[in-house]
């Protein structure tokens, strides 16, 4: 018999992956699953075969084709609605993310890290202020990156904190269908308007630019235009908050690595430092789904035409034939890639941005705050335990 999927997880250590995924990497690495639905794809667990999968064109994340592997009740709502572009056909994936590329071009993003300082230093001055213990989440971590992807798509703060509600809702596994469908309607009327406005009136910002571009001239219609910039705004604020949190946490519990985090300067050693954070604590939990358009093979498990397949990066990332001691939390490990932002033509469009707000945040806070600290045991934090993304619902710290 398949065992349920997503394994149960062992919230005395909250940073650690479900440890199934050792057994299975060792004995089963490519094994079948049973889904909320019924449905059981190929569980890939391997390094080796993460990397296969991401990276094999006939494995692609359309979601409408038959067999793809929905998670929820929450994550199926989606069919029937104007779809996320990196759950469309791969035509349309493509040609989406290559119109995105140039907003998101490094250099581009690079520009960007002064004015992402000065949201950071405004956020700390506030949380500073307050009285203690305060709450990261809602004093910074929510705040800093919602007001970043609201300033880089064009997307007012008033009512932010609402769209994160919203957000929230679509992606916990514990919404129904119905309560989904609700929100993913909240959230394309409100990006709808945003795609009017913009035909009426421009922006200097990505969705201006784009409905300019794209929109106006009829390259894209506004119910498209709509689920692409509803997607980069869900995809570019809470998986960035929840690191925050999560980030914070795992140094401030590994005191020897925060220590020598602290003396870094060199900027490779810090993005370095931050890209083993990113390997250690898997914010994005959930395996990154896939279906099957030919018969292939994988890990040595011939899979068929029309078979869902799911790539977990949390086991991928603790690997131990690629990461030595992989179960340790190590800032000087010496560099390999992990599967943070997945791998292949799906990699994370805004990384580059990503990977700029974890340095300036993580620097700066304990730059600024060196005896900051926990302000209740770590059993005490609560943690969110039905949502695809893994984060706290409060992370209580004092100085």
């Amino acid at each position: 018999m398949s065992p349920s999927y997503p394994f149960p997880k062992d919230w005395s250590l909250p940073l650690e992956p479900p440890a199934e995924y050792e057994r299975l990497r060792k004995q089963a690495p490519v094994c079948p699953v049973k889904l909320w639905d019924g449905n059981t794809p190929w569980l890939v667990s391997r390094y080796s075969d993460v990397l296969a999968v991401l990276g094999d064109p006939r494995l692609v994340a359309d979601s409408t084709l038959p067999g793809f592997p929905h998670l929820s009740p929450a994550a199926a709502a989606r069919q029937g609605r104007p779809l996320a572009f990196f759950l469309r056909p791969d035509a349309e994936y493509r040609a989406q993310r290559a119109m995105l590329v140039q907003e998101f071009m490094p250099r581009r993003m690079e520009a960007l890290r002064p004015r992402i300082q000065a949201t950071v230093d405004a956020a700390l001055d506030a949380m500073l202020a307050a009285p203690r213990p305060v709450d990261l989440m809602s004093a910074f971590a929510l705040p800093v990156a919602l007001q970043v992807i609201g300033d880089l798509l064009g997307v007012p703060q008033e009512g932010a904190e609402a769209l994160h509600v919203l957000s929230r809702t679509v992606g916990s596994r514990a919404s129904s269908r119905e309560e989904a469908t609700a929100a993913l309607m909240a959230l394309d009327d409100v990006f709808l308007r945003l795609v009017e406005d913009n035909l009426r009136e421009p922006g200097d910002t990505l969705i201006g630019r784009v409905v300019t571009e794209q929109v106006a001239t009829g390259k894209l219609s506004p119910p498209d235009a709509a689920s692409l910039f509803h997607a980069l705004y869900y995809a570019g604020h809470g998986p960035s908050a929840y690191m925050f949190g999560l980030g914070t946490l795992a140094l401030l519990i590994h005191p020897e690595q925060l220590a020598k985090f602290r003396q870094m300067e060199d900027p490779a050693a810090i993005t370095a430092a931050v890209q083993e954070l990113l390997r250690f604590v898997n914010v994005s939990h959930l395996a990154r789904q896939r279906v099957a358009t030919v018969d292939l093979t994988v890990g040595g498990q011939l899979i068929r035409a029309g078979e869902g397949v799911l790539a977990q990066p949390d086991s991928a990332n603790r690997d131990g034939t690629v990461f030595e001691a992989p179960d340790r939390l190590d800032l000087q490990r010496e560099a390999h890639r992990n599967f943070a932002f997945g791998h292949g033509i799906h990699l994370c469009t805004g990384r580059a941005l990503a990977l700029i707000e974890f340095e300036v945040v993580f620097k700066t806070l304990f730059q600024r705050i060196p005896t900051l600290r926990l302000a209740v045991p770590l059993e005490e934090v609560r943690f969110k335990k039905d949502e695809n993304l893994l984060g706290v619902h409060e992370l209580p710290l004092t100085w």
